[in-house]
């Protein structure tokens, strides 16, 4: 349902601290080659229908095919962007974060990622976590707290992205509202088997309401202001019957010591 995105990186710079042998370099470029890869990402963010919500990146994915992805992610430390592991899975070349900070578009390129170990491609919703290390710590945002309770069924959450909307717009950053409901145990029409979505947030769409869509993977789901969730999916398509975020809680022994 969500479409996937990669990051552009600059050479890699002096330690990667702390969790460093999970990160992925990303190849160094000369400017000339980083120059064309901002170009080629440049057209997919064009704005801010909403100022609030700085924190909200775009994400754009250059892949070794000269092809660009989109996605979304949220600044969680100065320097580090959380996003879904599927947006980043195919070795990207280059990834790119773009954030609006007071209106103004800011880039910041990423020179590694690390992907959540217990991920696979081929196993939807289980672990769909990624961390984007970015060359230098965002100016003038603030990073978003991460949640430390799983919010129960009931809850409502914002979902913010620069997905599809109803329009078949894409590249704007826009939010919505949802109800949060028990994922079933299984859930055979998105080819979900048992367990698949134990460690997932879930809501169910009704058609003309809001929702995750093309390019809203990696966004956050807030709730009380801090990132509860990461979108991950959805079926069959947007609106569909069944979306899924990513629940950060049962993974923040993983997130935490990467975050600088």
């Amino acid at each position: 349902m969500l479409k996937t995105l990669r990051f552009v990186p600059a050479l890699l710079s002096a330690s990667l601290a702390f969790g460093a042998e999970s990160w992925r370099s990303l190849p160094g470029q000369t400017s000339e080659g980083e120059a064309g890869s901002a170009a080629a990402i440049a057209q997919i963010y064009r704005g801010v229908p909403t100022g609030g919500f700085p924190a909200v990146a775009g994400v754009a994915i250059l892949n070794e095919n000269g092809t660009v992805a989109g996605c979304s992610g949220t600044l969680v430390s100065p320097s580090v962007v959380l996003t879904a592991a599927h947006c980043v899975a195919s070795d990207p070349v280059g990834i790119l974060t773009v954030f609006f900070p007071g209106g103004a578009r800011a880039n910041y390129f990423a020179k590694a990622f690390a992907i959540h170990p217990d991920y696979s491609s081929s196993q939807l919703a289980v672990a769909d976590l990624a961390l984007l290390l970015l060359e230098s710590p965002v100016a003038d945002v603030a990073p978003m707290p991460l949640a430390t309770k799983t919010p129960r069924a009931g809850r409502k959450g914002t979902i913010i992205g620069y997905g599809q909307d109803e329009t078949g717009t894409f590249g704007l950053k826009e939010f919505g509202t949802v109800t949060l409901k028990a994922c079933p145990r299984k859930f055979p029409p998105g080819g979900l088997s048992r367990g698949q979505l134990a460690q997932s947030l879930c809501w169910r769409p009704k058609r003309r309401h809001q929702d995750t869509c093309n390019g809203d993977s990696g966004g956050p789901l807030l709730v009380k202001s801090a990132v509860a969730g990461v979108t991950s999916g959805g079926f069959p398509d947007c609106p569909g019957i069944l979306s899924w975020d990513t629940n950060v809680v049962p993974f923040l022994s993983w997130i935490t010591p990467h975050l600088q």
